[in-house]
């Protein structure tokens, strides 16, 4: 038996890019809450980003709808938001020698309510701020493809290019992958896996 990597509906146009940090702190959280005895970083880390698919078949077949749904992220990216709900006190540490996190009853309480949950993470995050592109006509084609994109692999469509990243494609007239290396919110990973069909979508404008 195989297992396919899921990505959730709540995720795909229907979460904006402001609410990022609190999409994926909900994830990690409602993760971690489905390990009663806690669960070690690393373990968590692969599941989220769909690279253990033996341990869910075989031993956790609850988590099925848990597996990848952060797999646009890479392990330190995971890992930073992990870090950042221990300090929040959503998350503890037991055992230092053998660590392993646990959801606390403020992260419970976290979960279970509407309150923005406040991680902070030292790369940088989508804008709000979305400068205004100059040709609107290839911007409007180019968050066309992306969205396609995110909904064929069942991510939210910021998880392949933030707005603000669109946007400067256009207007730096972005034609190469290493000029798409350029542009903030692309490393060499995300372009390598999105940049062909990105830049095919700009070149046909």
């Amino acid at each position: 038996m195989s297992l396919k990597a899921i990505g959730d509906e709540e995720l795909l146009d229907y979460v904006v890019e402001k609410d990022f940090e609190d999409t994926v702190s909900r994830i990690i959280l409602s993760a971690v809450g489905q390990f009663s005895e806690g669960v070690g970083k690393v373990k968590l880390s692969k599941l989220l980003r769909a690279k253990d698919p033996g341990f869910v078949i075989s031993t956790k077949p609850e988590m099925r709808d848990t597996f990848g749904r952060l797999r646009i992220l890479d392990a330190d990216q995971v890992m930073d938001f992990i870090e950042s709900l221990v300090r929040l006190s959503l998350l503890d540490l037991e055992d230092p020698e053998f660590p392993r996190i646990v959801l606390t009853r403020k992260g419970e309480r976290a979960l279970k309510g509407n309150k923005q949950i406040p991680a902070q993470i030292p790369w940088p995050l989508p804008s709000k701020d979305i400068p205004v592109p100059i040709d609107e006509e290839a911007y409007d084609q180019l968050r066309g493809t992306r969205n396609r994109m995110a909904r064929e692999e069942g991510l939210p469509p910021y998880c392949i290019a933030s707005n603000l990243s669109l946007v400067e494609m256009v207007n730096r007239g972005v034609s190469t992958k290493e000029e798409l290396l350029e542009v903030p919110g692309f490393g060499q990973g995300r372009v390598e896996k999105y940049g062909a069909l990105l830049l095919g979508s700009l070149s046909t404008t």
